[in-house]
């Protein structure tokens, strides 16, 4: 069969593929099994290896095309989640062994979770080789960044903690650190009375990252009926929030970021019809590519913050998110504080500061026309001119509309891609300036306690 006709044969079955979790495996003409990997949603992964003769040419390397080149036929494993499809991409890996896996990420190797079990206080690191010391180590996993995410994400619902301290020899010396005082940690540096617990919940992570979530779940569920018999209720209650965190676990889809070079045409063409569609509805001068969110965070007058997001071509770019902290204003004032927020990001651009070198296609506000109002004409005191809009949640907290400095609105629910995204964008914007207010209040209130 000619290479072209073998890629549309691929690419048609790939199309039959659904959008859930799962694991696919590339085999060759011998039905050797070449390639393994995982995807949060198979169809789209999957399909964008495949390019039809017609078609703009694949973004792949020359690794990545040369792999292609040698499949015959894939098969796929659906999943319930992508923590579940990481843990099944690691054990296939391991059984198969395939020689491009280890190609196409240049001889660097795959992750490994080391947990040096032997220790009082064992912490989870990962690692690029697995070594001769005894430890534990669980893994090959498919890459850093999603073995960094899930040991993240397990710890935090298991309340272990992710700080760099050596526990053992930090019991009763320091206060607890911000992760204790937002409840992600049971504060094991603390008292050596916890050594016995913090053990048992490593050994329980150690079987969340084996796939024996339902063991466990069982496990944990006799252990709590024995604390609750015994009219150990606090007992019970931990375990009872350590099963809820668990089956949590099984359910979370775990945000990965794809390769550019991975994402496929189709979804590509989503994202520029929906920045067509803003350009057009809001009457701008150019496509929005990057979109600028700004949100407000205070409880009553104290530790006022303000949050700036930054989204790229529909994705939030993260490495641009900055903080503010209020200064001027000591009263709770949203105007007079986004007006301080704004002011403070375009004198820091005017400025040549390389941290606020890109200027906004589209700025985003939270709240309405005069919230809008009061930040256009902001940055037009300060000789910057950027499209400006208000977003407007309805009576379920949902971004109903955008809305000019002038009270124009403009809908967005006809748009399902339109709504979803700048509903995503506000959502984003308040968790980030929240999530900086509660750390400065929990900083406030230890400051507090310490005088």
């Amino acid at each position: 069969m000619l290479l072209g006709d073998k890629i549309d044969k691929l690419k048609e079955k790939a199309s039959e593929l659904p959008q859930h979790p799962g694991v696919y495996m590339m085999r060759d003409s011998d039905g050797e099994v070449i390639y393994i990997g995982k995807a949060a949603r198979l169809k789209n992964r999957v399909q964008s290896y495949f390019r039809s003769s017609g078609e703009i040419q694949s973004l792949h390397d020359v690794k990545t095309e040369h792999m292609v080149s040698n499949i015959d036929d894939f098969d796929v494993t659906i999943v319930d989640s992508e923590f579940e499809a990481l843990l099944l991409e690691n054990s296939l890996i391991k059984e198969y062994q395939p020689k491009y896996n280890i190609r196409l990420r240049d001889d660097k190797g795959y992750p490994y979770i080391r947990v040096d079990i032997a220790s009082a206080y064992p912490m989870f690191k990962i690692v690029s080789f697995a070594s001769d010391d005894n430890a534990l180590y669980l893994g090959p996993y498919g890459g850093r960044g999603d073995t960094r995410r899930a040991v993240s994400e397990v710890c935090k619902a298991l309340k272990l903690p992710t700080c760099s301290k050596n526990i053992g020899r930090s019991i009763g010396k320091e206060r607890p650190c911000l992760n204790h005082d937002m409840g992600n940690c049971r504060g094991y540096c603390q008292t050596s009375e916890l050594a016995g617990d913090y053990k048992s919940t490593v050994l329980a992570a150690i079987d969340v990252f084996g796939g024996k979530t339902r063991t466990l779940i069982k496990k944990l569920t006799r252990e709590m009926q024995e604390e609750s018999e015994n009219l150990r209720f606090e007992a019970a209650a931990i375990l009872r929030d350590r099963i809820k965190a668990i089956r949590i676990i099984e359910q979370k889809q775990f945000f990965v970021e794809e390769p550019v070079e991975e994402i496929d045409a189709l979804q590509r063409e989503k994202v520029l019809k929906t920045h067509l569609w803003l350009e057009k509805a809001l009457r701008l001068d150019k496509t929005p590519e990057r979109i600028e969110a700004y949100d407000i965070s205070n409880t009553g007058d104290s530790d006022i913050v303000g949050s700036m997001t930054v989204f790229f071509r529909g994705k939030p770019l993260k490495k641009d998110y900055r903080r503010f902290k209020i200064k001027a204003k000591k009263r709770q004032d949203d105007y007079g504080s986004m007006a301080e927020v704004v002011t403070r990001r375009i004198k820091r651009y005017l400025a040549g500061d390389e941290k606020f070198s890109t200027l906004p296609d589209l700025m985003l506000i939270d709240g309405g026309a005069n919230h809008a109002s009061r930040v256009k004409k902001t940055i037009m005191q300060l000789g910057v001119d950027i499209p400006v809009f208000g977003m407007v949640k309805d009576e379920k907290h949902r971004t109903r509309e955008l809305c000019t400095p002038d009270g124009e609105g403009v809908g967005l629910a006809a748009n399902p891609a339109v709504f979803a995204l700048i509903g995503t964008i506000q959502e984003e914007t308040h968790r980030f300036a929240v999530e900086y207010h509660r750390n400065l209040r929990s900083k406030s209130m230890l400051e507090g306690k310490a005088k």
